[in-house]
């Protein structure tokens, strides 16, 4: 039986720096490996994405919704995991502090954007955070995308989200 597992994510920038956590060893999932802040939706979350990346946001740094602007669903990612499709709400916003709490999720760090590279993502986040700085300017959309696999290799595919109804009247 397939099961549904709902996540919300959130990379926030500060100038030219984007808050990463490097998660701890002993983490269940992604391991040691750096990501942006987030976790698992909540029941009474599951309509309401935002509010559940809002409270990881304050849950693993500290950081509170009125120190935050922009805060966008930019992303939806599907991605099948064994008896899993595992749906990733990925937010992109800004930060007014850069002062942030320790938690036992991981560590938490502002990298500056010409580094970012050099750390141990996730494909799934690899491939966002390449297309996020690469397009961030060229898209309003939220973008789907949906991983498989080339080559044993992950891939993304993108499609903007549109309400078709709106699109044909443009």
């Amino acid at each position: 039986m397939i099961k549904l597992r709902n996540m919300a994510t959130a990379y926030l920038m500060s100038g030219s720096e984007i808050l990463l956590m490097k998660r701890a060893a002993g983490r269940k999932l992604a391991p040691g490996l750096w990501a942006g802040v987030g976790g698992h939706l909540e029941p009474e979350e599951l309509n309401n994405p935002m509010e559940a990346c809002l409270r990881e946001i304050y849950e693993e740094t500290g950081i509170t919704q009125e120190q935050l602007t922009d805060i966008k669903l930019k992303y939806i990612v599907l991605r099948r995991y064994k008896d899993e499709i595992r749906i990733q709400y990925i937010y992109f916003g800004q930060s007014r502090t850069k002062k942030v709490i320790n938690t036992e999720e991981g560590e938490l760090f502002w990298i500056n954007r010409d580094k970012l590279f050099e750390r141990v993502f996730t494909a799934t986040n690899k491939i966002v955070l390449q297309h996020y700085m690469e397009f961030e300017d060229e898209t309003k959309d939220v973008l789907v995308g949906t991983v498989s696999a080339k080559d044993d290799s992950p891939v993304m595919n993108w499609c903007p989200l549109k309400d078709w109804e709106i699109s044909l009247k443009e």
